[in-house]
C-alpha cells in the first residue's frame, strides 16, 4: 500500500495556530464508519453520543517544557528538543542546527550559561544528549519552552503551557499533547459520569514515534519509535468489564489499548502493563478493543492518517477530510475534531 494514497492538500490557513478562546467550543465532525454518514456538531455535543455502560479512556500524560536553546562552543544557536529518556542520564534529542554540533561538544544554554549539555553520538534523526551538571528536569523547568508543533510557525507563550495540556494532565513525560482531549472540560467529564459512563486513565508518553513523518512510499516499510505506555490493573479491569462501548480519546489512547490486548475465552481483553510499545497501525490491522475514536485532523504524511484510515476505512477518511477542507475545519493540534464509530446514536 502506498503512502501517496493517503495524502491530501492541507491549505495553510486551515492550520490552527492558537487554541480556541474556550475549551469545548471547536467543531466536531461525526463519521459513522458503518454507513459512511457524516454530520457536523460542536465538540461539546460528544456528550450526546455517550451512553450508560460506556468506558471513556483518556491519556493523562503532561507535556513538559522540553524545547531548549543552546549555544555551541563557536556561539552558534541550536534548538534541542528532548524526546525520550534512554539510559543513565542520556536523552534522545532532535537538534535543529545539527550541522553546528559534533560528538563531545559542550553546549551552554543561551539564557543561563551555567546550564550545559554534552553532545553524544548521532543516532537516527537525532543525537544522544546528556545534561552536564543539572538534571534534565531542572533544565526543562528553568529554561525550557512548551514544544508547540513547528507548523504553528510561532514562539510559545505562557498560555501554551496551560492550553497545550489537558485539564486532567498529571504525569510528566511528553513532548506533544494528546490533542483529541485538549477540548474536554470538567463539565463534560462530569456529564459523562452522570450518564453512567466510567472514565479511566492510561498513559502514553508522546514522543518521536507519534509524530514522525512517514518517509517511505510503501507504508509497510515504516518503523515507529518506541514510546512508553502504562495501564494500571484498575483501569484494565474497568475496561474489561465494559457493558457498552470503549471510547479512545486520541490516537495515543488507541495505540495504548491495542498494544495491551490479548484473547481470553474468545474475547479480547486488556492487561495491566508498564513498558514500551512500537505498535504501528495501518489499514489491514484488526482492531481489538476500541469501539469509538475521538481524534483531531492529522498531517497528510503522518502515521496517524494511516491509523484513522485503518479504524474508519480509507475511503471514509478521504471523503471526511475532503469535506473538512471544503467546510474550512481547523486542522491539527489546536484544531477541530472527529468522532468516529460504527452505528453511532444519540
Amino acid at each position: 500500500m502506498k503512502m501517496s494514497e493517503f495524502k491530501y492538500n492541507l491549505p495553510e490557513h486551515l492550520i490552527a495556530k492558537f487554541p480556541p478562546k474556550q475549551r469545548g467550543t471547536t467543531n466536531l465532525m461525526v463519521l459513522d464508519s458503518g454507513s459512511g454518514e457524516i454530520s457536523h456538531e460542536k465538540y461539546f455535543n460528544i456528550l450526546e453520543y455517550i451512553h450508560e455502560g460506556d468506558v471513556v479512556v483518556l491519556n493523562e500524560t503532561r507535556v513538559e517544557k522540553r524545547r531548549t536553546y543552546f549555544l555551541t562552543p563557536k556561539g552558534k544557536e541550536v534548538e534541542i528538543l528532548f524526546l525520550n529518556h534512554t539510559e543513565d542520564r542520556k536523552w534522545y534529542c532532535l537538534v535543529k542546527g545539527a550541522r553546528y554540533v559534533k560528538e563531545g561538544n559542550i553546549l551552554s544554554d543561551k539564557e543561563d550559561e551555567n546550564i550545559k549539555v554534552v553532545v553524544g553520538k548521532r543516532q537516527g534523526d537525532g543525537f544522544l544528549i546528556e545534561p552536564y551538571l543539572n538534571e534534565a528536569k531542572d533544565i526543562f523547568e528553568k529554561v525550557g519552552h512548551t514544544p508547540i508543533p513547528p507548523y504553528m510557525k510561532r514562539s510559545d507563550t505562557k498560555d501554551d503551557y496551560i492550553r497545550y495540556n489537558t485539564i486532567f494532565a498529571r504525569i510528566q513525560g511528553s513532548v506533544a499533547a494528546p490533542t483529541a482531549s485538549l477540548n474536554l472540560t470538567s463539565e463534560m467529564l462530569e456529564g459523562m459520569e452522570r450518564k453512567g459512563a466510567k472514565i479511566v486513565k492510561v498513559e502514553l508518553e508522546v514522543g518521536w514515534g507519534t509524530f514522525a513523518p512517514v518517509r517511505e512510499e510503501n507504508i509497510e516499510e515504516h518503523n515507529i519509535h518506541k514510546e512508553r505506555i502504562a495501564i494500571s490493573k484498575e483501569s484494565a479491569e474497568t475496561i474489561n468489564a465494559c457493558k457498552g462501548k470503549v471510547w479512545a480519546f486520541g490516537t495515543t489512547v488507541s495505540r495504548t489499548l491495542e498494544s495491551v490486548a490479548y484473547m481470553e475465552d474468545g474475547k479480547y481483553m486488556v492487561k495491566e502493563y508498564h513498558g514500551d510499545t512500537d505498535l504501528y497501525i495501518y489499514p489491514g490491522y484488526e482492531w481489538k478493543i476500541v469501539d469509538v475514536l475521538v481524534t483531531n485532523f492529522h498531517m497528510p504524511d503522518s502515521s496517524l492518517m494511516l491509523l484513522v484510515s485503518s479504524f474508519a476505512g480509507k475511503e471514509n477518511i478521504k471523503r471526511a477530510y475532503k469535506e473538512a477542507v471544503s467546510k474550512e475545519y481547523k486542522f491539527l493540534s489546536y484544531g477541530d475534531s472527529m468522532l468516529i464509530g460504527n452505528n453511532l446514536s444519540k
